[in-house]
């Protein structure tokens, strides 16, 4: 049996009834394709994830966007991809509202929504070829057992999907790319929200927050404080995600009651502990840098942007300078392998 997974913020959704008859259509015999849907808007799409995952009898499963539509012989293609120790990501095709182009995604306008969608066209539409390298966001399948969870806790929406391909990566997982192919509307749930744009804001600084960069050549995460004098509340809002810890002076907790006050809601980790105030506290990390915001430039900022591939690649313990960023390595532990699993994905 394979489970295809569709975490749903309603069931009364026009785009789940199409992909349900979409489905019974191709694969009517329920022993051997299960549909395992959750539908919770309280809690965030990993989650539902998670929980669909932790609900489904497959030995093998699929996730799917519930604005989508299988192509004929979609599960066999994948079911024939999905091996132990693969994450194989199925080709979506799509209209091209978004033109980025990368192994896993073409671009066909066969419509833009349920009403003007062109079946034949999309049916149409093949993709040859056996597996090649790649595969990227919620759009794969794999055995059970290889599930390792999405991080629900740090991530409301967006995000969790870079975060989980990383995690699969460090865990020595191959990512392939099927011609296995869905027809998706692209964004029909994700950025339906009124507030989805403040969301992405907020999984892409949390993204930083876990790993200590956006975008990296080496994926290292290394325990860095944050030393800033005469720092501001621009400033303040600018670093503290790119830092393990952050240490300002702020004897009367002004600044930082104040940013607290505006981001805690809009994070899982605790800033209580993540910001510091001199005199009283004092940074205790493996790698200090110190940061004066009178001088700071753009040039500093985009070394901070770079900093853990700047230390992988030039550094060693000792002191270095980068224009005025001030640089002290005690130790360069490298902690990203600790952060491949998640505790209890399943409620988080």
């Amino acid at each position: 049996m394979i489970s295809l997974i569709i975490p749903v913020p309603t069931r009364e959704s026009k785009y789940l009834i199409n992909l349900l008859n979409n489905i019974d259509e191709l694969y009517p015999d329920r022993s051997k394709v299960e549909i395992v849907i959750v539908d919770d808007k309280d809690v965030s799409l990993s989650t539902k994830y998670n929980k669909a995952v932790s609900l489904s009898k497959g030995e093998k499963i699929i996730l799917l966007h519930d604005d989508m539509v299988l192509q004929p012989g979609f599960i066999e293609t994948m079911d024939k991809h999905i091996e132990k120790g693969k994450i194989i990501t199925y080709t979506r095709v799509e209209p091209p509202l978004y033109t980025d182009l990368y192994p896993g995604k073409v671009l066909l306008d066969c419509g833009r929504d349920l009403e003007d969608f062109d079946k034949s066209k999309f049916e149409e539409c093949k993709v040859e070829g056996e597996l090649v390298d790649g595969g990227s966001q919620l759009f794969f399948g794999c055995y059970r057992e290889d599930y390792i969870g999405m991080d629900g806790k740090t991530f409301e929406m967006f995000c969790e999907d870079d975060d989980i391909h990383l995690r699969y990566d460090l865990a020595g997982y191959q990512r392939k790319v099927s011609p296995a192919c869905v027809y998706h509307f692209v964004s029909k749930t994700s950025r339906a929200s009124s507030n989805s744009k403040q969301i992405e804001l907020n999984s892409n600084r949390n993204f930083i927050r876990k790993w200590g960069w956006r975008n990296s050549i080496h994926n290292k995460t290394y325990d860095i404080g944050f030393r800033v004098k005469h720092c501001n509340s621009a400033l303040l809002e600018a670093l503290e995600p790119w830092c393990t810890n952050i240490l300002i002076d702020d004897e009367m907790q002004v600044l930082t009651t104040h940013y607290i006050d505006i981001e805690q809601k809009n994070t899982s980790f605790d800033l209580t502990t993540r910001i510091l105030s001199a005199p009283f506290q004092t940074l205790n990390n493996e790698i200090i840098i110190e940061i004066d915001g009178q001088t700071f430039t753009q040039e500093e900022w985009t070394y901070l942007t770079q900093i853990s591939d700047i230390i992988h690649e030039s550094a060693d313990v000792g002191e270095f300078e980068l224009g005025n960023l001030k640089i002290t390595i005690k130790e360069m532990n490298e902690y990203s392998k600790d952060l491949i699993f998640i505790e209890n994905p399943v409620i988080l």
